[in-house]
Order: structure tokens, then sequence, then C-alpha cells
């Protein structure tokens, strides 16, 4: 046991040692230091790698002209047109032998990296901006303020983050009092019709930022114009009591098997989810045949065959005793209280049932059937927007870059059981998370919530429609017939 102990305490000193070693950063010729904490995992291709990006290093740039490096094959000189804007896709990162610089592409792949650098030197503008405000909402609001101090902190300024419960009205209301609006806000993908109506925000098309998925830019591009950096994602997930689900649903599960398990429980209600909201609908219209949320055409396509099949199982399985449909708080009060064996949430619950201590597993949608298509859970993307009146334009870049790094995104959505719009970051989550395989199992199978006008059109109607058949006031045909006219199909 000694010799172990004494063998730890030799790689810690070593790893100490490596962080310990100088690293020169020069800021026109003026001298910086590195912060004495706060190295994060990099998505440098090797695990466990933990450093700091130049963006965060050096402050907020308006114009960078030459990075100069000094490292152990020799001095060399970097310049680029985009060069301030491509500081947050270097790191510095530390190793046994002491500094390494890694140099990402910008996509997935191979970065370059320069070993044994000794100091860095950068020369350019610096941002004019000193002040900027953000507005923020949703889950983890405590954290990203402090992740945007310290941002704020390091970079020189001074940062006001307000929480603002309801973004998009306050800031339609604002912009048309003539109220001095925020820089930067955060929003959700079918913000942007609304805002982009009331002339709300400004393009982010020429801003580098690092890889995202496919599915997180796509959430923020209206009109061929990209209006808000991805973030993050929440992806609609299986919550089962642990304490009435003795067996832990299987990957290829099915509708059948949940309503067998969920019946097996005792439990006063099988499963619950709010399947009259459109966000809880279309996972089962999606399982029942229909290819995506918004059609090639634009449209909503609610003729299609798939929304007849989705509403009459989700009627004929509450008539079953399987389904209980429930509003949010009801739903959460049966669960939370052991009287519900499965409801529908999404990944945002974990970190609130891990605080109440409730036993709980995740499973992902099941299939509608053995040869069938799985429900495909809606992936609801948050990002950040900077206002079309905003008095500091590229300091807002500049933070947009700071939390689109793969870094900020792993360490705000660990704890808070989101995935991060970065794939790079997904790599520099805990390993030991038990939920993040079925998150990203979710993802894989998941449709993101369209930034399309006829989404927010389609949810508006659907609500009171699908609570009028599931409660037996109207026939599928009425129901359906009402939906079409009502979106103009």
């Amino acid at each position: 046991m000694s010799r172990a102990i004494a063998l730890l305490f030799t790689l810690l000193s070593l790893r100490l040692a490596a962080y310990a070693s100088p690293l020169e950063l020069t800021y026109n010729g003026a001298s910086l230091r590195l912060p004495a904490d706060g190295a994060r995992p990099m998505p440098t291709g090797v695990p466990g790698e933990r450093g700091y990006s130049l963006g965060e290093l050096f402050p907020p740039q308006l114009e960078a002209w030459s990075l100069d490096l000094r490292s152990a094959i020799g001095p060399e000189t970097m310049a680029a047109d985009d060069l301030g804007e491509r500081l947050f896709d270097m790191y510095a990162v530390g190793t046994d032998r002491g500094w390494d610089l890694v140099i990402g592409t910008g996509q997935p792949g191979q970065p370059r990296r320069v070993a044994g650098v000794t100091a860095i030197a950068l020369r350019g503008e610096p941002c004019p901006e000193r002040t900027i405000e953000v507005w923020v909402s949703w889950e983890g609001v405590p954290e990203l303020k402090a992740e945007i101090r310290r941002w704020a902190e390091r970079a020189g300024v001074d940062a006001k983050v307000v929480d603002v419960p309801s973004i998009k009205s306050k800031l339609i209301t604002v912009l048309r009092g003539g109220g001095k609006a925020p820089d930067l806000v955060m929003v959700q993908s079918d913000y942007l019709p609304d805002l982009q109506e009331a002339g709300a925000l400004q393009p982010l098309d020429g801003l580098r930022l690092p890889a995202s998925a496919v599915k997180g830019r796509q959430s923020f591009e209206l009109s061929g114009r990209l209006l808000a950096a991805p973030f993050y994602c929440d992806t609609q997930l299986v919550f089962y009591s642990t304490g009435a689900i003795r067996e832990a649903p299987r990957a290829d599960w099915t509708l059948a098997d949940m309503e067998r398990l969920a019946k097996a429980s005792g439990a006063r209600v099988g499963a619950a989810w709010n399947a009259y909201s459109a966000y809880w609908f279309l996972p089962f219209v999606i399982g029942y045949g229909k290819e995506s949320v918004v059609g090639p055409d634009g449209g909503m396509n609610v003729r299609h065959p798939a929304y007849g099949a989705a509403l009459t199982y989700l009627r004929d399985s509450a008539a079953r005793g399987f389904l209980t449909p429930m509003e949010r708080d009801a739903m959460m009060a049966y669960f939370t209280s052991g009287k519900a064996a499965f409801i529908l949430s999404g990944s945002y619950s974990i970190p609130e049932f891990k605080r109440l201590g409730i036993p709980f597993g995740v499973a992902p949608f099941p299939l509608v059937s053995v040869d069938g298509k799985r429900l495909a859970p809606m992936l609801d993307y948050k990002g950040f927007a900077v206002t079309r009146t905003t008095k500091s334009p590229v300091l807002a870049r500049r933070l947009v870059q700071y939390l689109s790094s793969a870094g900020v995104q792993a360490a705000f959505c660990g704890p808070q059981g989101k995935l991060p719009a970065d794939e790079r970051a997904w790599s520099l989550l805990p390993a030991d998370d038990p939920y993040q395989a079925t998150i990203r199992a979710s993802w894989e199978a998941g449709a993101a919530v369209p930034p399309d006008p006829v989404y927010g059109d389609f949810k508006n109607a659907s609500w009171k429609l699908i609570r009028l058949y599931l409660g037996g006031s109207t026939t599928l045909g009425e129901t359906m017939e009402a939906l079409a006219r009502i979106m103009g199909e």
C-alpha cells in the first residue's frame, strides 16, 4: 500500500511540475499571467489533456496581426486575416514535458501540435468595447452566470448577466418600446421566426465557430442565415422509477414492452407525459411513419396518415389505462412521489431528480413495434444570438466564441444533463456519467425542433385539438380536418 501511495504521489508531482513549467505570455509586448486555476479538458485528440484556449488567455481582439511562438523546434510566426477569431480554436495544454500548443482545424479532424512551447506572443488591436449585457434563461443559470463572469474578469470587461424567464417576449417588447436591449441573448430555435420578423438579431454567418453537429447548426438557420450559435441541446428521454420498474428497458424495447412493464409495476399511473403538446406528440408522428417534422415542401403535411395513427395510439393507450396525459407540474409530482412508473421528460430533469435523491433510470424512446421505427425524441437546442441594436458587437461575438468552445460547453453541460453543441466536447464529458450513453443514443435518433414558422403555427393549433380528441369530444376525422384547415393544408 505504501509503495502504491508513493507512486501516486510521484505521478501527481510530475503532473503538477508540468503545469508549473514556465510559459511566457505577452500581448503587444506586455507580460500576461496564466490563470492560477481553471485549466479544463481540451479537444486535442489526447484524452485527459487540460489547458486553456488562447482566446481566453489574451484580451478579446478587434483584430490580431501575428502570433509568435518559441518552442523546441525554434521560433515560428503565424499570421492570418482571421487570426483574432482563430484564437478560440488554439489550446495551450500542459504535458509531462511542459506546454504544447494545439491548433485546431475548426472541424472534426486531427489538429496540428507544436511541442515544447515556452513563449507565446500576440500582437493585435484589442476590442475597444468594455461593457456587455447578456440575458440568460433555462436551467443552470447560476453556473452560466459564473462562467460569463469568469470570462469577463479575464477579459477585463464589465459583464451584466440577467436571468430573464421569457427572453423572446421581453426582447421584442423592449425593441418596440425603444428601450435599451442587451447585447447577447440566449434563444431556443423556435424563437427565431418572431425575432427575425421583429428585426431583433444580427446574422452570425461570418463568425468563425468551432465544429458543431449539423442538427444544432440547422436549428438556428433561417432564410439561409445563421441567427444564433448553438450552445447545447436537451433531448427527450423515458424516465422510469427503479422502485417500480425492476427490469431495466433494453435499447430495442417497444411500446408494448413499455406498457407491459408499466402494468407489472403496480404503480398508480403506468406512464404520464404531456400528450397534448406538439413537442411531445410529434415523436409519435415520426415513429408512425412521417420522415421529418417539417416536410421538403416546407409544410407540416398534417394529412399524412402518421398523424392519425399516432393520435389513435395515444387515445387507445389512455383508454387501456397505460397513458395518463398530464401537464408538467402534475407529472413531476406523480413521479417524484413514486406514483408513476414512467414519464417522458427532457434530459434537463436529470440534475433535479439527482438532487432530490429520487431512484430513477433513463431509457431511449421505444420502437413503435418490433419491426417498426423508433419514436423520435425532439432535440431542443439553445444558443446565443447577438442583438441588432448592440453597442458592443465585437465583444458580443468574442463571448459567443468563448461559450461555443468545447471546454466551456463540456464544463457546463456535464452537470446539467445536456449535450454540448460542439461534437468535440462530447469526449470531454465525465466518462463515468451513467446517463450520457442514453442521451447520445437519443440524440442520434432525434429530430431537432425546427426554426420554421410553420412549426410554431402547428404548435399553437394542435394543442386544443389534441386535447379535445383525447378527451372524446371530437372524432379522428373531425380533428384532422380541423387541423388541416387551420394549417392551410
